[in-house]
């Protein structure tokens, strides 16, 4: 085969040999020539086969390791042209900052996933209900809404006022940006001072996060001791989820604990998966308290 240059101060690889090193097919190589990213050091003039030099391996390895990273070949033709040190920061933080996005929505995606996984197992072996515990909880990262104030034990009609709370909330995560997959997490607040006055007034709502959200406008729910107790209902059935409030608030009164923090009616499963017209749910109320002295 006629050279044009001395082959002992350079090894050739053919497009065979090039795509077993590093596992790329031929049409990739061939791309590569044709957008002029890598173009072969020798292309035989008889046969047409190419061959690149080991001076040209470095390169490639570029293009394959900013391939790898989701860079397109657009950009890498950009960073390859300019030889702009600049140029190739910009892009890389670009790319890092796509890829955080693509991280936090498939982690979102994940979490929802895990948490319906969590419902179907709580589906096969309920907790025991209308039981009173006491549990230590760590703190917790929420995300917190106001609405419009209501009465648990209000008779409202056919009107539920948590479930107006639900649409303001939910339009409110669509304005700030918050995934609506979280959706489903919502639960209601009592402030701790309408609970030492015996009046369960929610006020508030919030979400749960599983993990910490910096990207979220999120707020800390303190550790400490929770009366705690599982309790099955109709969704937007305030009676229902008052009598678990009351059987808390009694039993808070008969060990002489003291209220430290607001009630939480957090949304644990959706018993009733198949059923839309009938949407059971599983709730652990809670309620931080302070040991008595």
């Amino acid at each position: 085969m006629d050279f044009s240059f001395d082959p002992s101060q350079d090894i050739l690889f053919s497009v065979g040999e090039l795509s077993e090193m590093y596992g790329v097919t031929s049409r990739t190589l061939r791309l590569y020539h044709e957008r002029g990213l890598l173009v072969p050091e020798h292309i035989d003039t008889r046969t047409g086969y190419r061959y690149y030099s080991t001076s040209q391996l470095p390169r490639l390895e570029m293009i394959l390791q900013m391939k790898n990273v989701g860079l397109s070949l657009k950009r890498i033709e950009n960073i390859l042209e300019t030889k702009d040190l600049s140029v190739f920061e910009a892009l890389l933080n670009e790319q890092i900052d796509e890829l955080d996005e693509k991280i936090a929505r498939y982690t979102t995606s994940r979490k929802a996933l895990t948490r319906q996984l969590n419902s179907c197992r709580f589906l096969r072996n309920p907790p025991a209900l209308d039981h009173v515990f006491i549990e230590f909880i760590p703190k917790r990262r929420a995300i917190t809404f106001d609405i419009d104030e209501y009465d648990f034990r209000g008779d409202y009609g056919e009107v539920s006022p948590w479930k107006l709370g639900l649409d303001r909330i939910r339009a409110a995560m669509t304005s700030e940006g918050i995934p609506l997959t979280l959706f489903s997490q919502v639960g209601c607040m009592v402030p701790r001072e309408s609970l030492q006055k015996g009046r369960f007034l929610c006020s508030r709502a919030c979400i749960l996060l599983d993990a910490e959200r910096p990207e979220l406008p999120c707020t800390t729910l303190q550790s400490g001791i929770y009366a705690c107790m599982y309790r099955q209902y109709v969704s937007m059935d305030n009676a229902a989820e008052s009598v678990g409030l009351q059987l808390l608030m009694d039993y808070i009164a008969e060990n002489g604990y003291q209220i430290v923090g607001p009630y939480l009616g957090q949304v644990i499963a959706e018993t009733s998966v198949f059923n839309y017209s009938n949407r059971n749910i599983l709730v652990k109320q809670q309620i931080p308290v302070a040991l008595p002295d």
